[in-house]
């Protein structure tokens, strides 16, 4: 039985959980300009693409480890409503693909054939299946809590290699991304068409034209985090996933 079978007999989640997209501060002055967020050349698919992460901010820049007063090097999230980018889906994985061909996966999943067996349907329901089966409900999900003592066919080999992985079978040093689910987008995205929410470091709301752009013309939720200098950027991680599930709850997003 393939991942893609297996995922069909799954349950699905309560909701759709929103998608998030993480990049720098500094790309924020072109995407307002442009109303848009860009899709750029992937080395691994060979062709332009735009990466969210389903229900969880997964994504953070492990470069990012030096001290920087350089602000604009902060994160930031765009949070788009459910039934807005799994539409333009161009495929649809259960864990970040650039850590699986890195061997991160390793010994649970290999490289080689992390691609070619364990993409899904690029639909919303694949996403809320995966949820379904590995996690008992979509908080659980978004903590990386997988369901326990769940088993498995003789036939069912990758779901069960999938399992391995996100109960602690990758590399040590392979982060929560290994269950975070992945949405390719191969188009650029209007950011006005159902975006939600924006996390992004608190002083740069001082700019009074930006703040203009952001809640009167892109009608977004604003989510700020208090950008001191001088601190690693992959520091702000937690913060800014403790903001969007908060935004989630009360957004009505999480039962």
């Amino acid at each position: 039985m393939t991942f893609s079978d297996y995922i069909q007999k799954q349950p699905t989640s309560a909701n759709e959980l929103p998608m998030v997209h993480t990049t720098e501060y500094f790309r924020l002055p072109l995407i307002r300009t442009t109303n848009a967020l860009q899709a750029h050349d992937c080395k691994i698919f060979k062709e332009p693409l735009l990466y969210f992460f389903y229900g969880r901010p997964a994504y953070r820049d492990t470069s990012q480890t030096t001290p920087t007063r350089d602000v604009t090097l902060y994160p930031i999230c765009f949070v788009f409503g459910p039934g807005t980018i799994v539409k333009k889906a161009k495929r649809l994985y259960p864990f970040d693909t650039g850590a699986s061909q890195h061997g991160l996966y390793k010994p649970a999943i290999q490289p080689a054939g992390a691609l070619l067996h364990y993409q899904v349907a690029a639909v919303a329901e694949s996403a809320r299946k995966i949820v379904g089966g590995f996690f008992a409900t979509d908080e659980e999900y978004l903590s990386n809590k997988p369901k326990l003592g769940l088993s498995f066919s003789s036939g069912e080999t990758n779901a069960r290699s999938y399992y391995d992985l996100i109960n602690g079978g990758g590399d040590p040093d392979c982060d929560d991304r290994y269950s975070a689910v992945e949405i390719q987008v191969a188009e650029d995205i209007d950011v006005r068409e159902g975006l939600k929410a924006i996390v992004l470091p608190n002083c740069f709301l001082d700019d009074k034209p930006l703040k203009k752009t952001l809640v009167k013309d892109w009608k977004v939720k604003l989510l700020p985090y208090p950008a001191d200098v001088g601190l690693r950027p992959i520091e702000f991680h937690n913060t800014i996933r403790y903001l969007i599930r908060k935004f989630y709850r009360r957004a009505g997003y999480l039962s």
